[in-house]
């Protein structure tokens, strides 16, 4: 299963509501800036094992990351009709992830992750070190996890396993 996540530059507001939501995050974390389409590019090229896409314009732009190892998995419903149009045998990357970017009126840009989050948590944490602090958070859960350049693991209510 998967969901998404919506990750920006950390700014004053995101800090706060992190402190709100019981995240030891201090208010003097330093803000971080908007991800380009070229940052976010040079982050995926890094990413061993992963091919990756990029559409679209500077200001707004879709990014498709797949794993070159996949897995196969059955389809089979109940349901006949399913049955005919989808059932048998597939193979799909082990990992991906879609990216979108996002124009938020009156914020800065940010991006939409969906996918597996152990990708989405890769990703995130290089973004940070090419373009400072950043926040995410899942759109059903709505407590920010913080990524900051220095620190390997997010900065979350929770440790992180």
């Amino acid at each position: 299963m998967s969901f998404s996540y919506i990750l920006a530059p950390v700014t004053q507001e995101f800090l706060e509501w992190g402190q709100q939501c019981g995240v030891p995050i201090s208010l003097e974390t330093p803000h971080g800036r908007s991800v380009t389409k070229a940052e976010l590019a040079a982050v995926l090229e890094s990413l061993d094992g992963f091919t990756f896409q990029i559409k679209g314009t500077e200001d707004d732009f879709h990014a498709q990351v797949d794993s070159i190892e996949t897995v196969d998995w059955e389809y089979e419903s109940a349901d006949p009709v399913m049955n005919q149009a989808f059932a048998g045998t597939h193979t799909s990357p082990k990992e991906s992830v879609s990216i979108e970017r996002l124009h938020p009126q009156n914020q800065s840009p940010s991006l939409s992750f969906h996918g597996d989050i152990t990708l989405i948590i890769r990703i995130a944490q290089n973004l940070a070190r090419q373009c400072g602090p950043q926040t995410a958070f899942a759109t059903c859960d709505g407590i920010p996890a913080f990524f900051l350049p220095d620190i390997e693991t997010p900065v979350w209510n929770e440790p992180w396993i």
